[in-house]
């Protein structure tokens, strides 16, 4: 029988789509598994054991998650719960702040910050700041006062209208009134644009007052405009076109769903009833969205009036502000964008869902409209335009209706990872390191459902959890450490054998592990477990299970292909790093060697192990898994064939 080696040193690929199970033209084939539950895709090649959660406190209702950078050193997590902001730092809670948010609003919400100032959104809501003061326990949430609204026009054609100018004035900031020749005005014009022109004469003020249905106070935006050589005089008539506008976002017409700055504004994007226009402020006066003549610095209104619907669902400030829509995805490519300078180019058409974009190396990651397909927003010099590539193509089987998207963003040789929580409450998870080629999926699952997420700081990350403990559902607020090994766990330091803080376990069966060794398993009561012998470090949590399946084998043959023939896999070569706890198809990899101290410690393993395997099959695959709370790196594994 002719025999090979067949090498697989890189996984990095990560999970692959079932369907890709005979597609042996493609080199992920080689580079990826067929299944890769808990672990971590490494960018060096290989997979990890994926970290555990540690507990930080049990909430009292749904919550949503986000970050607050005050500066370098000073960093917030943020909760959203119904009619609540509570806000921790290093998983502390430090401060409670009353909203109007509903339970049903949390995952509509959006926001985007400058400085000690988050600014929150929501249809329903007038837009409000969250600011920190001048210690951790300071925070303040109140709605925006706006200078100036941006108004529009709701209710159609004037062109049968003259306003007559009762008032000689017209300079800026002065005061107009207005006598309309029929019923037009109404107290909810008042923050409005009034606007007409005819004959070469324009007028254009803010509406301070309502006096009666025919008649206004203005305030003069700019200069009244005019070709003739005098000014508009007292008895002058404006007639023709003309607009009486609202303030177009009010709790009737409804307020910004989206934020960002860019380019020195803040900016806006949908609302109720303007769910296609996006409003950017008076450069460096973030609270102004004075409507004058047109000036550079003025502020802007743009509208996506296209072919078919475009509400905003996100606005990202990368190389170009970006534009998400429900159909299409866009970008403003002027610079700088000025009232009268301003392009809005539509770059592909897959729509995008309402979760917050991030950024990571060079592309904008969303999720389309569909929830179906994670596609990077990335510039392309060769069409010189974007493009939006599907990133979760070769494992679309773990993208399922995702509800909420993070990023944690690696430095030095550590990885770039985008985190994304499923409607059933296991999470994708996308490292993608483009220069090298790694695009590699793989899944989370935990003894619950997650929720939410965030990352603080680029490489904090907080979740969401809700668990059944001891026939109870209850929530969690859970934070990854690298140094546990289980989920919703406590770890203490102290020279004893009883561990404490276990309340939030009472009455679940828990994984045990004491200065480095597995410990039978305990089930806390009272708060609290007794082990069997003194420790210095114990952690004490929910267990998960790690798997690791690699790809139906194949290779070519001098008579062909294998793929479809009977084979067997004679044996399996790990290269494996800081290791313990390693089966492969449930057989323990050794971690004790002979002459080893059996009450010592057992130090992880380093190294090249092996095992023989029998058996013939058509798929020869092999599972690597571990059973107990310990580290796993794999590196490589190389598979000995015959066929």
């Amino acid at each position: 029988m002719p025999r090979a080696i067949k090498l697989q040193t890189t996984f990095n690929s990560g999970e692959l789509d079932p369907r890709l199970a005979a597609r042996v033209d493609v080199k992920q084939y080689y580079q990826g598994a067929a299944t890769a539950k808990n672990v971590l895709s490494t960018p060096q090649g290989g997979v990890q054991r994926r970290p555990g959660m540690v507990y930080l406190d049990t909430l009292s209702s749904e919550t949503r998650l986000a970050s607050f950078s005050f500066n370098t050193e000073q960093t917030y997590l943020i909760t959203f719960s119904n009619n609540q902001i509570e806000i921790y730092k290093d998983g502390v809670s430090q401060a409670t702040v009353t909203t109007t948010y509903t339970t049903a609003q949390l995952f509509e919400l959006g926001w985007t910050q400058s400085a000690d100032t988050m600014i929150i959104c929501h249809e329903s809501h007038a837009p409000a700041t969250l600011v920190r003061g001048a210690t951790h326990t300071s925070w303040t949430l109140s709605d925006i006062t706006f200078k100036d609204l941006p108004g529009f026009d709701f209710d159609d054609d004037y062109s049968a209208l003259t306003f007559t100018i009762a008032a000689n004035r017209h300079k800026m900031h002065e005061s107009i009134t207005l006598t309309a020749s029929a019923a037009v005005f109404e107290a909810k014009h008042v923050g409005g644009i009034f606007d007409a022109w005819a004959a070469g004469e324009r007028g254009v003020g803010r509406i301070t007052a309502v006096a009666s249905s025919t008649s206004a106070t203005i305030k003069v935006l700019d200069t009244w405009l005019e070709d003739a050589a005098s000014s508009p005089t007292e008895g002058d008539v404006l007639a023709g076109d003309a607009m009486v506008a609202e303030p177009v976002w009010s709790t009737i017409k409804g307020w910004p769903k989206q934020a960002t700055f860019y380019q020195g504004r803040l900016w806006f994007g949908g609302s109720t009833k303007r769910p296609q226009t996006v409003w950017g402020s008076v450069t460096n006066d973030f609270y102004s969205f004075n409507q004058g003549s047109g000036l550079d610095d003025e502020s802007i209104a743009i509208t996506l009036d296209t072919d078919q619907v475009n509400a905003i669902t996100a606005l990202y400030a990368g190389r170009h502000l970006q534009i998400f829509t429900t159909g299409g995805e866009f970008m403003v490519d002027t610079m700088p964008i000025t009232p009268e300078k301003v392009a809005v180019k539509r770059q592909t058409q897959y729509g995008s869902s309402s979760l917050r974009p991030v950024s990571i190396d060079g592309a904008t990651l969303f999720l389309d409209k569909t929830k179906e397909a994670v596609r990077e927003f990335v510039f392309s010099y060769t069409e010189d335009s974007y493009t939006s590539t599907n990133a979760s193509l070769l494992a679309s089987h773990l993208i399922n209706a995702p509800v909420d998207m993070a990023l944690y963003r690696g430095t030095g040789d550590t990885a770039n990872y985008i985190l994304l929580v499923n409607a059933d409450g296991t999470m994708a998870v996308f490292n993608m390191l483009r220069h090298q080629e790694v695009s590699a999926w793989t899944q989370w699952v935990t003894a619950g459902t997650i929720e939410a997420v965030t990352v603080i700081d680029a490489d904090e990350v907080y979740f969401v959890v809700s668990r059944t403990i001891n026939g109870v559902a209850t929530r969690f607020l859970e934070k990854v450490s690298t140094s546990e090994y289980t989920d919703c766990s406590v770890t203490i330091t102290a020279n004893s054998s009883t561990v404490t803080g276990l309340a939030h376990l009472n009455g679940e069966v828990c994984r045990v592990k004491a200065d480095g060794s597995v410990l039978d398993n305990a089930t806390p009561a009272s708060g609290s477990i007794t082990i069997d012998r003194t420790a210095v470090n114990v952690e004490v949590g929910l267990d998960y299970d790690v798997v690791v399946k690699t790809m139906p084998l194949n290779m070519d043959f001098q008579n062909g292909p294998i793929l479809m023939r009977k084979k067997r896999i004679v044996r399996a070569i790990l290269n494996l790093h800081g290791s313990l706890g390693v089966y492969v198809d449930d057989e323990l990899l050794p971690d004790r060697l002979l002459g080893d101290a059996l009450d010592a410690v057992i130090t992880p393993y380093t190294g090249i192990k092996e095992i023989s395997k029998m058996g013939w099959t058509e798929l020869a695959q092999i599972t690597i898994s571990q059973k107990d709370p310990l580290p796993m790196l794999l590196m490589g594994l190389s598979l000995e064939v015959e066929a």
